[in-house]
């Protein structure tokens, strides 16, 4: 089943409006573990061309000093451990959002008591999808999105087994893999929008770049959050999918009728059928 993306991403901006700050700051404090550890990487390890031989490698290892070894290992560590749960308790917070509930600032942290089964699921599914990954990209990327919505029912369901979590995101995406994919597809723009920016501010700051691209990058995530989440809602409900579904069918209505050169479909049907009655008048 195919539903458009504008659905989902009008009902988050619909949610988002008025709370934009609180959700920018969730969404930054779920990914600061991995964002500090993505620039300790940038920062601290020598940059290796492409092409370069086996000993240039092996000689630009030897360069980095064991201390940096070291740091870098153990924030990596920090950021695989604690980014499991604050991101399902990012997810809470975006599902409570999308329901017009506020946690505040704390729903990031909403999820701590089950800090080691929102581990042990992202666990399990990374290594569901590697190993699906193995075969060729495409069942990985199948798979991906056969799992995403897992951390979602976590959240929302914190009762919930990592393998039963799992099991109701395959019943559930079996067959709107599609949608679930163009909707991640249409926030493309965004994180092209990001490089370009960093692209060109480069010349003049390398900081300047740097927050430029860290913010359009912040912003295109907390939208994609609350749009999963709005997607997540409709999918996980007998009764979501079925409103979303007439929603996105008005939606397409409404732009067949606004298209220049045509006729509101309804109007041009009733006249047609008007005159045709009158023409078989007596």
């Amino acid at each position: 089943m195919f539903l458009t993306s504008y659905i989902f991403k009008s009902k988050a901006v619909r949610a988002l409006k008025g709370n934009w700050q609180t959700a920018l700051i969730v969404s930054f404090i779920a990914g600061l573990p991995a964002t500090v550890s993505a620039l300790l990487r940038s920062t601290k390890l020598p940059e290796v061309a492409l092409g370069v031989t086996y000993e240039e490698l092996l000689a630009a290892v030897r360069q980095i000093d064991p201390g940096t070894i070291w740091l870098l290992a153990i924030v990596g560590l920090i950021s695989f451990i604690v980014t499991p749960m604050l991101s399902v308790g990012c997810y809470q917070y975006f599902i409570k959002r999308i329901q017009g509930e506020e946690l505040g600032i704390m729903g990031v942290f909403s999820r701590r008591q089950i800090f080691g089964r929102a581990l042990f699921l992202y666990l399990y599914m990374y290594v569901r999808i590697f190993l699906w990954s193995l075969l060729l990209v495409i069942p990985g990327i199948i798979a991906a999105l056969r799992y995403a919505l897992a951390p979602y029912f976590l959240a929302e369901d914190p009762d919930l087994t990592p393998a039963q979590a799992i099991d109701k995101s395959k019943e559930v995406m079996a067959d709107k893999k599609l949608s679930l994919a163009v909707l991640l597809l249409s926030f493309i723009g965004w994180a092209l929008m990001a490089l370009v920016a960093q692209m060109m501010l480069i010349s003049f700051s390398v900081i300047l770049a740097m927050v430029a691209y860290q913010f359009i990058e912040l912003f295109r995530v907390t939208y994609m959050n609350a749009s999963v989440s709005a997607f997540y809602l409709a999918a996980s409900r007998a009764e979501g999918i079925a409103k979303a579904k007439q929603e996105a069918d008005a939606f397409v209505r409404g732009i067949r009728n606004r298209m220049p050169g045509e006729r509101h479909g309804d109007e041009k049907n009733d006249e047609d059928t008007n005159n045709g009655d009158k023409s078989e008048e007596p």
